[in-house]
């Protein structure tokens, strides 16, 4: 994946895990806005800002702490255009972009091991949309994307 703008924040719970990637990534010299970088917020406040930033430019990727990346997904998610995965495993994390074409990971600070979300972020960030993924072909997950725009189109009335 190209070098595309990385937003990111973390309530109290998952902080301690946005700074451990926040510094992972920095080292492989992403671009990153942490709009915790001052300190956690709560969970659902971290979600509508990401899901907030992310809604206005879709060229963006979105990474998301709280304690199991649920509450700050769901906040995420009330967004247009934001596909916010919640993700536990490598597997995941790389399904949530080749079949959901997700522009924001959570992760839950009490559940994931620095090693095993770094481990994540790189499967994330290395998937394609449709490429990889055998049980689908590249046309029908297109197909899925197309059917859940047309939910956000009727949702949102435009």
């Amino acid at each position: 994946m190209e070098n595309k703008m990385i937003i990111m924040g973390a309530d109290p719970s998952g902080f301690e895990l946005k700074n451990t990637i926040k510094s992972y990534l920095s080292e492989k010299n992403y671009t990153i806005k942490d709009l915790t970088e001052l300190g956690p917020i709560g969970y659902c406040d971290v979600g509508d800002k990401v899901g907030s930033i992310i809604s206005e430019h879709p060229e963006y990727i979105g990474f998301v702490f709280c304690g199991t990346g649920m509450g700050v997904s769901i906040s995420a998610n009330k967004h247009k255009n934001v596909y916010c995965g919640v993700c536990e495993s490598v597997t995941s994390a790389r399904f949530c972009k080749i079949i959901n074409n997700c522009n924001i990971l959570a992760m839950g600070g009490l559940l994931i091991t620095p090693f095993k979300a770094k481990m994540m972020v790189d499967a994330y960030l290395s998937a394609t949309f449709t490429d990889g993924f055998s049980e689908a072909t590249p046309e029908d997950l297109q197909s899925g994307l197309n059917s859940m725009k047309q939910v956000e189109k009727r949702i949102y009335k435009n």
